[in-house]
């Protein structure tokens, strides 16, 4: 008896530092990326940590491909990708449950696993990297891995999850058959009402029924029908079926007809910050608990929708041109959890039943004290798991122009955000300094990412100092 507290206390002590730090961590390098605009101290903050490493990762490669820093973004990226390899050729939802730690305390102990959308996420931003530093055979080799993970990604959750849901409901209802705690039937009634209530803003994404990212289809596709290869207009075909945005209708139409003395200009906006997770906890009422049992709960993650830092973008210069919206991160994200949740549910209750059954034991053997203590015990370290990376945009906006010597300013709300130049280049005159001076004879790729107090450029596509 005298070595249970000691050992409670010391469990409750390290779950609760365990969750600010991360708290705590994630809060501090979003004020550096968001912010601040200060992308080199989020890379310089994020690149050391280790806990949560595939998380971290793709935190660090992101910030550290805004910075400017494309070696470093593409080492974290490989690091990042190889975890996040080794942890999906295993069937990660059934390796899950064989782990007791996150058992009897929450999915929070376990390693991150990390989600099919973020795996598409890091090839499509190495290619990026390789864009910038001008290594086309790279930059085709990662489009084409994160195109062939989109085209898996949907067809592994129909499979996959499927099967190990049937799995898990089997296996629970065996090792809870016996237990007359709690009513079951009632319980469950209360938890999918609840659970209709607060995941009621996922019904919404219903009819996007795919795991295809238009953008990165998009991006692909102009990369590969710029280099002459006759997939491009696939990939952009594959885009435009899920935005209908009329740019890239005119893109394909483009290049169907091959013209290669007109060049243009395209401009990519990526806009605000994607989704987050929050908790909130389900707690049922008493008298579906036993006289030995002094608290049931359970704990979910729920999806905070991306945040925008400015709602629409116009080009000023010889014409007024709105941009086209081509993606919502959001419906990415909410898609894949959505097929997450049943597991998700089914993990939080054989939890909050391993933690009832610890209470009864500890009451019948030990009495009312340890059971209070087991209570105490189950009611702290029941906590959702809310990780999730920050990086990624919420909106990602499209502009095509053709090539015309002129000074052109975007404005975001009317505000403006950036300015840049056309003008005649050839190999006498190299450009200036000024990097947003671009070529009318190239055709050309514009990167912007905004933040609250910053805006990032890259000139992916075109030509170089």
């Amino acid at each position: 008896m005298k070595y249970l507290y000691p050992i409670f206390y010391l469990l409750l002590l390290l779950f609760t530092y365990g969750c600010a730090t991360y708290e705590e961590k994630l809060q501090h390098f979003d004020k550096f990326y968001y912010q601040q605009g200060d992308v080199q101290k989020a890379f310089d903050f994020s690149k050391n940590l280790h806990k949560n490493a595939l998380l971290w990762e793709i935190q660090s490669g992101l910030s550290a491909y805004m910075a400017g820093k494309y070696e470093d973004s593409i080492k974290k990226l490989n690091e990042a990708e190889s975890k996040f390899n080794q942890n999906h050729m295993q069937n990660i939802f059934q390796s899950a449950l064989t782990n007791t730690g996150a058992t009897l305390l929450n999915d929070n102990v376990k390693t991150y696993q990390g989600n099919l959308y973020e795996g598409v996420f890091i090839n499509y931003y190495k290619a990026l990297d390789a864009l910038a530093l001008g290594d086309n055979a790279k930059a085709r080799i990662e489009f084409n891995r994160a195109n062939d993970r989109q085209r898996r990604a949907k067809q592994y959750y129909q499979k996959e999850i499927q099967k190990t849901i049937q799995e898990n409901i089997k296996n629970t209802e065996k090792e809870t058959k016996s237990s007359s705690m709690i009513d079951k039937n009632t319980s469950q009634d209360k938890i999918n009402s609840i659970l209709d209530t607060q995941y009621s803003n996922l019904k919404k994404f219903k009819g996007y029924s795919g795991f295809i990212n238009p953008t990165i289809s998009y991006v692909s596709g102009l990369y590969f029908s710029l280099q002459g290869d006759h997939k491009g207009i696939d990939l952009l075909k594959e885009s435009y079926g899920i935005n209908q945005s009329q740019i890239i209708g005119e893109d394909i139409l483009l290049f169907q007809k091959q013209n290669p003395f007109k060049k243009h200009t395209w401009i990519i906006i990526e806009d605000g910050k994607n989704a987050t997770k929050k908790e909130f906890s389900i707690k049922l009422p008493l008298f579906l608990l036993s006289d030995e049992v002094y608290y049931f709960g359970l704990a979910l993650p729920q999806l905070e929708d991306g945040v925008d830092f400015y709602q629409n973008f116009t080009l000023q210069g010889i014409h007024s041109k709105t941009f086209d919206q081509i993606s919502l991160t959001d419906n990415i994200i909410a898609n894949e959890f959505s097929k997450q949740l049943p597991y998700i549910l089914t993990r939080s209750i054989i939890s909050a039943i391993y933690k009832t059954s610890l209470q009864k034991i500890l009451n019948n053997q030990l009495g009312s004290f340890a059971g209070f203590l087991g209570a105490l015990f189950s009611a702290t370290t029941t906590s959702a798991d809310t990780r999730i990376t920050t990086v990624f945009p919420n909106k990602v906006w499209l502009m095509r122009i053709d090539n015309k010597v002129g000074n052109f300013f975007i404005d975001a709300d009317k505000k403006n955000i950036f300015e840049f130049d056309i003008i005649d280049c050839d190999s006498k005159n190299p450009l200036l300094e000024n990097e947003h001076k671009i070529c009318k004879n190239t055709n050309n790729l514009i990167y912007i990412r905004t933040t609250k107090n910053n805006i990032i450029y890259k000139l992916l596509i075109g030509e170089k100092e």
